[in-house]
């Protein structure tokens, strides 16, 4: 059992304060509290270094997720971790800076600490996303660096390596990425086609439904009413360097996406049609039940060529703001199937209620619940049964509320309950406290 106090959001506040005083001089303290509780950050003051840096281009931000997890029900009941994770963002617009119309780089550092109890419980779906790809010991960096080019007005073409977990969370109602919506993977991160399940040497997670991080080019064209999104993908996870040095030696992933924006009685929704092919090879999953260590029949094993994927997601507001119509909740889901070999998951649903606290003075309160299923291809159950293992698909549901104090400060509360892959194993309730700081 693992046990560390979060920090105070005193301590927090405090620290927070005194940056601030720092960047603003000899700016009165009541005036410092006042506007610390409105501005953006809390080192980023009107006229300050960071404001006077995006004016030429260049926008810096760090975010500081802490997760204090556990399950207070299951067979890993008492199991309690604390962890998170720094992402640093560095956001440059070359024309800003004089140096080349229409010329983007994004950059982002990832720096995971502490523990958590991903690979403690029993479910198959990571239930903490923002922690879910920590190394051995007891932390993990990445670094994610994408260039993107607009092409006029409506086309833009993008290579580099992609950070999924932060491409999600910009989806409407749901976002993603763990560290202030949902937290379970199934929500946190979707499937997106683009995966790989290697004999050896895959993405490190216990199934394969989408990468955190991938590698190759993406085209976005902006028509009417369609945004088309084509993508040319190394299928293996970026996490893994020998992708970076040697890209797409294992195979090719070709994806393209359809988002339909629509207006119902005034509320805006959005409608995105996705299907992806890969030529990569992976365990021929009905070969599962003769799968023996490597060690045992020569580091050979049976594979399969090639695997494809289709899904529908919708997005549509109930309720929305009059002044800002992208503040509002409303109804999210997501159905998706693959051929199911050699890919582990033949289909996967979710669906729920998110949004934003449309209560005045609350608007940046954001919260959600979902329901999500996992159908785990017949083959992996079928041979896992010959092997002695009884499995099944997995399901569950997720709620959580984000409360924000400051714009920069928020404190969230998440609770999963989860009916696990293994039969064998109780039902799993999973509580976690997140509190993120923005600077």
């Amino acid at each position: 059992m693992i046990r560390r106090p979060l920090p105070t959001l005193a301590l927090v506040m405090t620290a927070a304060a005194a940056l601030f005083a720092t960047s603003t001089g000899s700016a009165r303290a009541e005036d410092a509290l006042s506007s610390l509780s409105a501005q953006a950050s809390p080192i980023d003051a009107p006229d300050g270094p960071k404001d006077q840096l995006r004016r030429i281009g260049i926008t810096p931000d760090v975010w500081v997720t802490q997760i204090y997890q556990g399950q207070p029900g299951g067979d890993a009941s008492k199991t309690w971790a604390y962890g998170g994770k720094v992402d640093g963002f560095l956001k440059i617009d070359a024309e800003k800076l004089g140096l080349w119309s229409g010329l983007r780089v994004n950059v982002q550092y990832e720096h995971y600490f502490g523990e958590n109890i991903n690979r403690q419980d029993f479910a198959l779906i990571p239930v903490n996303t923002a922690q879910a790809y920590l190394g051995e010991g007891t932390y993990h960096s990445a670094l994610s660096i994408s260039v993107t080019q607009d092409l006029g007005e409506h086309v833009s073409v993008s290579a580099g390596k992609f950070n999924m977990m932060t491409l999600a969370s910009r989806t409407p109602l749901i976002g993603g990425g763990g560290v202030d919506t949902f937290m379970n993977r199934a929500l946190a991160l979707p499937s997106t086609g683009v995966a790989y399940t290697a004999a050896r040497g895959g993405a490190a997670d216990r199934v394969v439904i989408s990468a955190p991080y991938l590698i190759g080019g993406l085209v976005t064209i902006k028509t009417e009413p369609v945004i088309l999104t084509l993508g040319v993908l190394d299928p293996r996870s970026a996490e893994n360097p020998r992708v970076i040095e040697r890209p797409f030696e294992r195979g090719v992933a070709a994806g393209a996406s359809a988002t339909v924006p629509t207006e119902i009685f005034g509320l805006r929704g959005f409608h995105t049609f996705r299907a992806a092919y890969s030529d990569a090879r992976g365990i021929d999953l009905d070969e599962i039940a003769q799968i023996r260590p490597p060690s045992l029949i020569g580091g050979s094993v049976v594979t399969k060529k090639g695997y494809c994927f289709g899904s529908y997601a919708i997005q549509q507001n109930f309720f929305q703001s009059a002044a800002n119509p992208a503040v509002g909740w409303g109804l999210f889901g997501l159905a998706a199937m693959s051929d199911g070999n050699p890919t582990p998951v033949k289909w996967n649903m979710l669906v729920g209620l998110a949004g934003n606290n449309l209560l005045e003075g609350r608007e940046n309160d954001r919260w959600g619940v979902g329901f999500f299923h996992y159908g785990v291809t017949e083959p992996v159950l079928a041979g896992l049964n010959t092997l002695g293992f009884a499995r099944r698909g997995e399901g569950g549901v997720e709620g959580f509320y984000n409360l924000a104090i400051t714009p920069w400060l928020r404190l969230s509360a998440d609770l999963q309950i989860i009916d696990p892959w293994n039969p064998g194993k109780q039902r799993e309730t999973v509580a976690a406290l997140r509190l993120q700081t923005k600077f």
